[in-house]
């Protein structure tokens, strides 16, 4: 009996823990997962969006997407080149100002939450804000015709720096937080074995920061592959078509073409890029993680 009364217990508090986490499974079937099946459902027809006559078309538009429609190919490799240069340019600085944040100096604080106040902007203020630095002050400052964001060879480049400007605080909150958890004693022990700075940060440090590179390298790469508000409102995909995005590609179909059912489906196509590229991402880094 009391066996049975236990287990009673015990699933009884699981109930009452449950109870809990309705709410927030019923916003999230409202709000991700209902418009997330409906949507699969769109992304095989040709609706536009007002009609209440919808056609399926199969895999018409998929074809479409990978064989005929070149702007989508030009979209992705722009989405591409944003998020492999995010990616490395926010980690490595992330990476760098946690290091020097790291060390005992006075001010160090104030510098950490200037570093920081950048992110608690929104997208949108960061690209009107560089609109004007790109165009205002560096332009005359370089002595260029054009600002960064009107060049097609430099328009991704710049957008990257905006995103370096904005995100480096959270990258360097991640990379702080690990740092300040690798022991001293084994920073000590390799200093009185001889060890150089360079050596004691990829022979100790390194090995142990390592799961936040994972969270850190995962995180902008999917929000490198997603990127809408930055060509958006910087440069509203141009010089041409050549910051237009795969997310603005998306955008321009379902609302400016009326094209939603094509729209969908290169929306479910760029879900599945994001997980699959994050997944793999998180999956290899994680493996690094063991061997080291």
């Amino acid at each position: 009996m009391k066996g049975m009364d236990s287990f009673m217990n015990t699933f009884k508090s699981k109930i009452i823990t449950f109870t809990f986490l309705i709410p927030a499974l019923i916003l999230f079937a409202v709000v991700m997962l209902a418009p997330f099946i409906q949507g699969f459902g769109l992304a095989f027809t040709n609706w536009n969006g007002s009609s209440r006559e919808i056609e399926f078309v199969g895999l018409r538009n998929i074809v479409t997407l990978f064989t005929i429609d070149l702007s989508a190919t030009a979209a992705m490799t722009s989405t591409l080149q944003f998020m492999l240069m995010s990616v490395v340019m926010v980690n490595f600085m992330g990476l760098f100002v946690a290091m020097g944040m790291s060390g005992r100096f006075r001010g160090r604080t104030a510098l950490r939450t200037m570093m920081f106040a950048p992110i608690v902007a929104s997208l949108v203020i960061a690209g009107f804000t560089f609109i004007y630095v790109f165009g205002s002050i560096l332009q005359p400052i370089l002595g260029m015709e054009r600002s960064l964001l009107y060049q097609t060879s430099t328009v991704m480049f710049a957008l990257a720096l905006i995103c370096v400007w904005r995100d480096t605080g959270l990258a360097m909150v991640i990379y702080y937080a690990s740092i300040k958890n690798v022991p001293t004693e084994l920073l000590e022990a390799a200093t009185i074995d001889g060890a150089n700075a360079i050596q004691r940060f990829f022979r100790v440090t390194f090995p142990l920061i390592a799961p936040a590179f994972t969270t850190c390298i995962a995180l902008w790469i999917g929000w490198g592959l997603r990127v809408f508000e930055y060509p958006f409102v910087a440069t509203g995909g141009g010089p041409g078509t050549a910051s237009r995005t795969f997310a603005m590609f998306v955008f321009n179909h379902a609302f400016v073409g009326n094209r939603v059912g094509y729209a969908q489906m290169a929306a479910l196509i760029m879900f599945i890029v994001i997980v699959i590229c994050s997944g793999t991402a998180t999956a290899l880094l994680r493996r690094r993680e063991v061997d080291l």
